[in-house]
């Protein structure tokens, strides 16, 4: 068996804004669902939101979906509206860089060195999970 890839998805109350901290950093989107696409509403935000996204930075990819999502079966949507937040590492090449973007983002842990050699920094994103960023000398 082939794994060919490990895609997070973070469940959040609204997802433009947390689509909006990961275009910050750089990711773009790759497609974004309304709230409820069943055939009798297909095009149609609720409310003008948003459900689900997909994100991609440089080959990795984030999804970010609505607790709830009405697109889901039952079982899922009962699942999710329980969800807690999720812990995403990414390893990236410029820290600088990303802390720039989120100058406007409070730190959750500031910028440290860690135990294991990474030079980090994490954020509480908009929808309540922890996005770690780290940087290593190789």
């Amino acid at each position: 068996m082939k794994i060919s890839r490990v895609t997070p998805v973070l469940f959040v109350d609204r997802v433009e804004p947390t689509r909006d901290f990961f275009t910050r950093v750089g990711f773009t989107v790759l497609f974004d669902v309304p709230e409820d696409v069943t055939p009798a509403k297909a095009g149609a935000q609720v409310d003008g939101k948003l459900g689900f996204v997909g994100l991609e930075k440089d080959g990795v990819q984030v999804m970010v979906e609505t607790r709830g999502n009405a697109n889901e079966g039952q079982a899922l949507r009962e699942i999710t509206r329980q969800s807690r937040g999720a812990v995403v590492f990414i390893e990236v090449d410029n820290l600088d860089q990303v802390i720039t973007a989120l100058a406007t983002e409070p730190a959750l842990v500031e910028r440290h060195k860690t135990f294991y050699g990474a030079d980090e920094i994490s954020f509480m994103e908009p929808g309540g999970n922890i996005v770690t960023f780290a940087r290593f000398d190789r």
